[in-house]
C-alpha cells in the first residue's frame, strides 16, 4: 500500500466544478472573433494578483470601444461569466470522504479576485475545505513552479508528503518538479475515476470503497 499523503491539494475547474458553456464561443459571439483571446490575456495579471479583474476588464473594453462604434457587452456582463459554473456534487462527495479519513484538503487553483470572492461568499468553498491557495492571493499561478514552491513553504511539508490533483498536464508536471505527488484527472472519468486517481495518495479510499 502506498504511503498516505499528509495534505491533499485540489484543483477546482475541471475537478470540483465545471463551466456551463464554451467561454470562447460565448465571448467571440457576443463581440467579435478574437475577443475571447483578448479577455483571457487581460485576465492574466488579475490571476497573478497584480491587478483587480474589474480594472483590467474596464481597460480592455475602453480599447475595444476605440476600435468599434458599439461594444455590446459591459464589465458587469463579463464579470458574470466567471460566476457561471456548477460544483460537481459527486466530486465534492469524494473530497468530503478524504477529509473524513483525516486528510486535510486544500484548494490549489488559478483564480482572480472576483472569482475568489464568488467562490467564498456565494459557493461556500471555505466550508468545504481546510484551506485555500488562490493564485491571486499567493502572487503566482500554475503552471509556474513558484506557485507550488510557495504552497510548500506555507505548509512546511516536504513535497512527498503532499498530494495534488489537477486536470491540466502542465500543472501536474510542474507540481511533480518540486516533489509533490501529483496525479492527472480526466474530467470525463467522473467521480469514479477521481477515486481511482486519488487512491495512490489516499489508500484508505480503496479500503472504504469510497464512492460518491
Amino acid at each position: 500500500m502506498s504511503q498516505p499523503v499528509e495534505v491533499l491539494l485540489w484543483d477546482c475547474d475541471g475537478v470540483l466544478q465545471h463551466g456551463r458553456f464554451d467561454w470562447r464561443s460565448r465571448l467571440d459571439g457576443a463581440v467579435r472573433p478574437g475577443f475571447a483571446r483578448r479577455v483571457f490575456e487581460a485576465e492574466l495579471p488579475a490571476l497573478r494578483g497584480e491587478r483587480p479583474l474589474r480594472e483590467v476588464l474596464e481597460e480592455l473594453l475602453r480599447l475595444e470601444q476605440e476600435q468599434s462604434d458599439h461594444v455590446p457587452i459591459t464589465v458587469e456582463d463579463l464579470l458574470s461569466i466567471w460566476e457561471q459554473f456548477d460544483l460537481d456534487p459527486e466530486a465534492i462527495g469524494v473530497l468530503t470522504a478524504v477529509r473524513d479519513l483525516g486528510v486535510p484538503c486544500m484548494l490549489a487553483t488559478n483564480q482572480q479576485d472576483h472569482r475568489v470572492q464568488h467562490m467564498r461568499e456565494v459557493r461556500g468553498y471555505d466550508d468545504l475545505v481546510d484551506g485555500s491557495y488562490y493564485s491571486s492571493e499567493i502572487g503566482a499561478m500554475k503552471p509556474d513552479r513558484v506557485f507550488f514552491e510557495r504552497v510548500l513553504d506555507d505548509l512546511g511539508l516536504p513535497g512527498e508528503q503532499v498530494g495534488f490533483v489537477d486536470d491540466v498536464p502542465a500543472n501536474v508536471e510542474s507540481a511533480r518538479s518540486v516533489g509533490i505527488r501529483a496525479v492527472l484527472h480526466d474530467p470525463a472519468s467522473g467521480a469514479v475515476g477521481l477515486v481511482e486517481d486519488l487512491t495512490p495518495l489516499v489508500p484508505q479510499l480503496a479500503d472504504l470503497g469510497a464512492r460518491p
